[in-house]
């Protein structure tokens, strides 16, 4: 039953758009274009509706602790592939020390260059670090996890996993380790951390993850809040029940969250600054790389999905990510576009009173504007945040399409570690941006050329359409100044500086 309701709230937005569709057509050649509108436009309701009532599960979060430290082994895992043995060296050091003695640090390096793999090998000995390497990368970051816990058997109570370049604070382990006295948690999942932000792009990939993991995430707590693939510390024993880490999909992480929260496990989230140092996407292009590997996985991971045996809060929680990547992507394609063809090549592509839309819609979009406003309004973000997060979205459209359609014809994608280190300016990312952002402004010209003359019924469909038209070219044109800024200069000896001082 409960899978037969899971089908039917997840089939709705789709169901909803076609029954719009079939009530409103236009010019019957762009029934496409229509549909995707439509779709668009539900996807988008069950995103805000799904984000409305984790904000109310939200104002419930709570981080106290549920005892005192248990005596726990532990093996923390810090996954590698070709990359800057420097920020991996730190990283390691940094695990073990948070460690503090209870357990033992792990590289699984999967690197293919010779010089990186002597210089870690070398590094872990000096340093009782484990030092594993593989050279087949089956099954990429997941396929390493499972071969470290094959090695280490049954020695060690959690495992805790982390990014090259994602370094726990010296009480990580004191803060975690108690939410393990409940026998039902599976997993604890601290927030990553942004720090090296030297390039809009990379603030604009912090500011745009500030609303999953202080208001999303701390919603989901407990019943739905899923392992971010790195900050995670799972129970050994649950973590080899359901098989390992999920190889199946490039983003491991959420596809096992899914494995364990359909078998009824617990998934605390602690809100806590517990990672000290991270980096984002430096520039647009590994911005791009990103996202369109989240989002291809969770596309992946939509059979699994609408196959288990999931409450039906848990399914709505995971399904809002998937309406979310598609409307991040393909279907944020369709609005650009929508306004160009009605303005500039003047066909209609919908059939519905304007006014009628303005009353229904306009105070629906000030509404949800609102409700995520008061929502973050006690956070690091403000207007400036917006913006950055907006653009840097707008940034990644193009990418998330071609996600989309590699998934429909169900072609590999290999994993990539996303790029670190100095970004650089991406003009071929932002080629599609800058002919559909002519595109528009060409049609706003158009659309004020044609308003005078246009009969008044036309005159607001003409209006809506330059609402749109100007709204997108302001996010667009954005988009493509962030892509292409230059980050500055990082510093890299600042924290040694902070350290003598």
């Amino acid at each position: 039953m409960k899978r037969i309701i899971n089908y039917l709230v997840f089939f709705s937005p789709f169901l909803a758009a076609l029954i719009a569709t079939y009530l409103t057509l236009g010019d019957v050649w762009l029934v496409w274009l229509a549909y995707g509108v439509w779709l668009a436009t539900f996807t988008g309701f069950f995103v805000f509706l799904n984000y409305t009532l984790v904000t109310l599960r939200y104002r419930k979060y709570d981080t106290r602790y549920v005892g005192k430290p248990l005596n726990l082994r532990i093996a923390a895992f810090v996954t590698s592939f070709n990359e800057d043995p420097g920020i991996i060296k730190d990283t390691l050091l940094s695990v073990k020390a948070a460690l503090k003695g209870r357990g033992d640090v792990y590289l699984l390096d999967d690197s293919t260059r010779p010089e990186i793999v002597k210089e870690m090998e070398e590094f872990c000995k000096v340093n009782g670090i484990y030092y594993i390497h593989r050279t087949d990368r089956r099954g990429f970051k997941a396929g390493a996890i499972n071969n470290a816990l094959r090695l280490v058997g049954e020695k060690y109570d959690l495992i805790a996993i982390f990014d090259a370049d994602q370094r726990p604070t010296s009480g990580f382990f004191d803060a975690v380790i108690p939410f393990f006295r409940d026998e039902n948690v599976a997993f604890v999942q601290v927030p990553q951390k942004y720090t090296e932000t030297d390039s809009y792009v990379s603030q604009g990939a912090k500011f745009q993850q500030e609303p999953f993991l202080r208001i999303i995430m701390r919603g989901r707590s407990g019943s739905s809040a899923f392992s971010l693939g790195s900050g995670t510390v799972f129970r050994a024993s649950v973590l080899k029940e359901v098989g390992g880490m999920d190889e199946s999909s490039i983003t491991e992480d959420v596809a096992t969250s899914v494995k364990i929260h359909s078998t009824k496990y617990l998934s605390p989230y602690l809100d806590e600054e517990l990672i000290w140092y991270g980096e984002p996407p430096p520039d647009a292009s590994a911005y791009v790389q990103q996202q369109s590997r989240w989002s291809f996985g969770y596309f992946q991971l939509t059979p699994n999905l609408l196959n288990m045996n999931l409450d039906i809060q848990v399914f709505f929680d995971y399904a809002a990510g998937f309406y979310y990547w598609l409307k991040e992507g393909i279907l944020t394609l369709f609005e650009i576009i929508a306004p160009i063809f009605f303005l500039l090549l003047r066909r209609p592509y919908i059939k519905l009173d304007p006014f009628l839309y303005a009353v229904v819609y306009f105070p629906y979009l000030f509404f949800s504007t609102a409700i995520f406003t008061h929502s973050i309004r006690r956070k690091t973000y403000g207007l400036r945040g917006f913006l950055l997060h907006q653009f840097a979205e707008y940034i990644a459209f193009f990418g998330l399409t071609v996600s989309f359609f590699s998934w429909l014809a169900r072609r590999k994608r290999p994993f990539k570690v996303t790029p670190k280190g100095r970004g650089r300016r991406a003009f071929g990312v932002i080629i599609p941006h800058v002919f559909i952002d002519i595109l528009l402004l060409l049609s706003i010209f158009a659309g004020v050329a044609w308003y005078p003359s246009a009969p008044m019924i036309l005159q607001a469909a003409i209006l809506v359409n330059l609402f749109w038209a100007v709204w997108h070219y302001f996010f667009l044109t954005g988009s493509i100044i962030v892509a292409l800024s230059v980050p500055r200069e990082r510093e890299e000896a600042r924290y040694v500086e902070k350290i003598k001082k």
